[in-house]
């Protein structure tokens, strides 16, 4: 890549104005490479790989400053289908065989296809980040008795 004045300027004024921390840390990587530095001691001193620093250079180099951000769609994608929990954890364990009233994290992961192997504490974070809250009161109770209904009313 070649370090025009413009380049770095602009990766200066990345360095002072970005919002997003490792952003600035990157671009101050790039003017220390810039600068002539080996990128061996850059990575040392940034406490990253060599191919991390050569992966910033290349990412500058393409797209400039927001060559610098973390792109969307990285990471693991999910695997809990949230349509399918919903179907479960609107309805009764008993409507799947399991002889209880209301629904643990640990009955969740053995009745869920998709939660199959999760952990308690796994089936509370997916839960939670399809904004169902563990243990709280039902807003109304529909009784298993099929002439509920019947026998309710006087």
């Amino acid at each position: 890549m070649e370090w025009t004045e413009s380049v770095l300027t602009e990766l200066r004024q990345v360095t002072r104005h970005s919002q997003l921390p490792y952003v600035r840390t990157k671009a101050l990587a790039l003017l220390k490479v810039a600068q002539k530095k080996p990128i061996t001691e850059v990575a040392a001193v940034f406490e990253v790989s060599r191919q991390a620093v050569y992966d910033w250079i290349d990412a500058y180099s393409r797209l400039g400053a927001n060559g610098l951000r973390v792109q969307k769609g990285r990471g693991r994608k999910p695997t809990v289908d949230s349509q399918e929990v919903l179907r479960y954890v609107r309805q009764s364990p008993r409507t799947f065989g399991r002889d209880r009233t209301r629904w643990t994290l640990t009955l969740l992961a053995e009745v869920v296809p998709c939660l199959k192997g999760f952990s308690a504490y796994g089936v509370q974070k997916a839960l939670r980040r399809m904004g169902i809250t563990y243990k709280r009161g039902q807003p109304w109770i529909h009784s298993p008795d099929p002439q509920y209904e019947q026998k309710k009313t006087p």
